[in-house]
């Protein structure tokens, strides 16, 4: 049974009628005759009455035919569905991430690509980067992202940038240096410094970038402290117990008692970029889209924040220009 012949059942028993089953299918009568008698036979049931009157369904050609229809109309939506999964248009797309660097503007993101490609369901998997890379690698991930720069990222994994932004000192709205109009590394260096990690003990991008950050202006610092956590991580410098760097795009820029301040230095190790990575023989359409997506929201995301930080700045004591 072929889905040509449910289609030849189909057209004869709603009109009742091969010559204008054939019409309606622009073949010959003769040769729809023939594929319901080949499909009679596979059933071994007669579904058509044939006689000088026209056509009539038997009781089992009644019942066939109700199936029928939803057999060819499942047929029609996997089509469908098919040609929308090759256009990016329909499918699940898997993708790793880390709260901090992503939660900044995902929400917005999921939002536009939702508008563009209802029919994708994203599935967001939190993940250390190493484990990114596995499971993109496994086919697990189809997306990962990362503001690594080293060279450690396997060569079979491609990237993209989504967006770069300034790494900014973060310190609690009560703490000393948020009066002030810029922080030195050296000042931050005097404080008690913390990196976040989803994992205890596990290898953490956070803690490796910051350290880069001080061994190239030669400036010592102590034992960062491990925080596990976003959420402990963000209570406790808005606490004041810790400070750290953090990237504007990040989650923590939009916390109401968190204030981020630019550092006195310069240099192209206090940008971070944020790339999507991907495994080619596995990039899909859907994957592509998604990072188009990003890369156009992400940006607009780190503007909106960044006036609206400034908005929200506190004031600046005098007495503490006057210490400075």
């Amino acid at each position: 049974m072929e889905l040509r012949h449910l289609r030849y059942f189909v057209a004869v028993a709603e009109a009742l009628s091969y010559r204008k089953a054939a019409a309606r299918l622009h073949v010959a009568a003769t040769a729809i005759s023939g594929q319901i008698k080949d499909l009679e036979s596979d059933l071994e049931v007669r579904l058509l009455d044939r006689n000088t009157g026209g056509v009539r369904l038997t009781d089992a050609g009644a019942a066939f035919l109700e199936q029928a229809r939803h057999v060819l109309a499942d047929a029609e939506l996997a089509g469908v569905l098919a040609r929308e999964a090759a256009a990016g248009l329909h499918g699940i797309l898997k993708v790793g991430y880390s709260a901090p660097l992503l939660m900044g503007f995902m929400p917005a993101s999921l939002k536009a690509f939702h508008e563009r490609s209802p029919g994708v369901e994203v599935s967001l998997i939190e993940m250390q980067l190493m484990e990114q890379i596995a499971a993109l690698e496994a086919g697990v991930l189809q997306i990962g992202f990362t503001v690594w720069k080293g060279p450690d990222l396997p060569c079979r994994l491609h990237s993209a940038e989504i967006v770069r932004s300034p790494i900014l000192a973060c310190v609690g709205r009560e703490h000393a240096l948020a009066a002030a109009k810029e922080v030195s590394l050296a000042e931050l260096a005097r404080e008690p410094l913390a990196y976040m990690t989803t994992k205890k003990g596990a290898r953490s991008v956070h803690l490796e970038i910051m350290r880069r950050v001080f061994a190239a202006r030669d400036i010592e610092v102590g034992q960062i402290r491990e925080i596990v956590g976003a959420e402990t991580f963000r209570a406790r410098i808005e606490s004041g117990l810790n400070v750290s760097l953090v990237a504007e795009i990040g989650s923590l820029a939009r916390s109401p008692d968190l204030v981020l301040k630019p550092l006195q230095e310069t240099g192209p190790d206090l940008y971070s970029e944020l790339r999507a990575l991907w495994c080619e023989a596995r990039h899909s359409l859907m994957a592509k889209n998604f990072i188009a997506v990003m890369r156009e929201v992400a940006p607009l995301e780190m503007m909106r924040v960044r006036r609206a930080n400034l908005a929200s700045a506190p004031v600046v004591p005098v007495a503490a220009l006057a210490a400075r």
